[in-house]
């Protein structure tokens, strides 16, 4: 009797833990439907939901135009929100080019480049808890609407539930480099056109963003202020604006083109850029 009953128990347990690890696909041409909405869903983006699981965000045209989506995954495999994802911006126009980053509380803050108003991009932001409720205003919070296109934004959480966005501002050969914080309620805490994080000659584009560890964050960009090719700059910003020199300090001025900057925290309050 107690060898059958050691059995049974046995087998259960071995049965609750293969039921609980496969639900992750084992066919690589197959894998965990995340969306499978008609019309297309494309540019995604991915940031730990702290429990072992992800946040993922893509741009969605199942409405007739670009809207910004997102679903949670657990560990196991299986999406944990509303089927084929939570609609985190429907609003007219096109919304694209999306950053996320983890809130540090199982959810997410999520920012876009939005065409709603019809004239310019803009930049907008949008907070997402860990049970799939969206946090802030309907169809997201302005971060920037100045005239002329605002794109390209990244993202790095302040440390306080809240985040650091920078964007390029501008077209042409007349692009900047700006920042926003928002915190953790959805309020911008900067002036409403962020504030310059590099306003130098020419062209500055392609911004990357890291926390600092220490409620403030490294931006890097390319950088055509000599005139002749693309340099690589940085600059540290935290609760009070701008920490180094003005437009920023030169990580590579070697000969001939250098661009599209990757960074990563150093773990001691720096970065490391590629």
């Amino acid at each position: 009797m107690k060898t059958r009953l050691l059995f049974i128990v046995t087998f259960l347990a071995v049965l609750f833990i293969n039921n609980t690890y496969s639900q992750w696909l084992a066919i690589p041409t197959v894998n965990n439907p995340i969306c499978t909405q008609v019309a297309s869903q494309g540019g995604s983006t991915i940031t730990s939901d702290g429990s072992g699981g992800a946040i993922i965000t893509w741009v969605d045209e199942r409405n007739g135009n670009w809207d910004i989506y997102a679903q949670r995954i657990n560990a196991t495999g299986l999406v944990q929100w509303t089927t084929d994802g939570v609609a985190i911006c429907t609003a007219n126009g096109i919304q694209s080019t999306v950053a996320i980053e983890s809130d540090g509380s199982g959810g997410a803050i999520i920012t876009w480049q939005d065409f709603r108003n019809g004239n310019d991009y803009d930049i907008y932001a949008q907070k997402i808890n860990s049970s799939g409720a969206v946090q802030w205003a309907s169809d997201g919070v302005a971060i920037c609407t100045s005239t002329s296109d605002q794109t390209l934004p990244k993202i790095a959480i302040n440390g306080s539930g809240g985040a650091f966005i920078t964007w390029q501002s501008g077209s042409g050969f007349a692009i900047d480099i700006y920042a926003q914080e928002i915190n953790s309620a959805g309020t911008v805490l900067w002036p409403v056109s962020g504030i310059a994080v590099c306003t130098a000659s020419f062209k500055q584009a392609f911004p990357a963003i890291v926390s600092d560890g220490n409620n403030g964050a490294i931006i890097t960009w390319n950088d055509v202020r000599n005139g002749n090719d693309n340099d690589i700059y940085a600059q540290k910003i935290n609760n009070s604006g701008v920490q180094w020199s003005a437009n920023g300090v030169a990580v590579s001025l070697a000969a001939d083109n250098q661009g599209s900057p990757a960074i990563a925290s150093d773990g001691n309050n720096g970065a490391i850029i590629t």
